[in-house]
């Protein structure tokens, strides 16, 4: 897991380094020290391995879907998997220092994960699992479509 742009892990590591502390004691360290809901697991686990939904044919993310939006794009001829599939993960490292190695990084992370994920739950359909980096906004992501079986 070493990353360079991982300074606070470093320096708790450092000052933790006569102890057998793990990134588990990382993780527990940083929960309680922020008074952060232990919720965040369960709606963690969601992004990282996400719940899947059939729909008309296609495949979304349960939870990034919204029957208004799919309605829309889809009478607007739109890619409706590639735009309600899509995450974009720069937001939760605004600020932060390496934002974009971040963002970056843990981007193509869940492009390896969704890959997998999607071919668990739907092993006879092809996809297309996407990095997305868009210059203008400097935004990164990821999305998913499914791409033709070939005959």
């Amino acid at each position: 897991m070493e990353k360079e742009f991982l300074q606070d892990w470093k320096n708790w590591k450092g000052l933790n380094k006569d102890k057998y502390f793990t990134v588990y004691d990382y993780i527990y360290h940083n929960l309680n020290n922020q008074n952060i809901n232990s919720d965040i697991f369960f709606t963690f686990i969601e992004l990282v391995w996400p719940t899947f939904f059939q729909l008309d044919g296609h495949i979304f993310l349960k939870e990034n879907f919204f029957l208004k939006k799919y309605e829309s794009l889809k009478r607007e001829n739109e890619n409706v998997e590639f735009w309600l599939n899509l995450i974009l993960l720069s937001p939760y490292f605004e600020n932060d220092n390496f934002e974009e190695q971040k963002s970056q990084s843990f981007s193509q992370k869940l492009v390896e994960i969704w890959q997998v994920k999607l071919k668990k739950d739907f092993p006879n359909l092809n996809f297309t699992v996407e990095y997305i980096f868009d210059s203008e906004n400097s935004d990164y992501g990821l999305t998913f479509y499914q791409v033709p079986q070939n005959v």
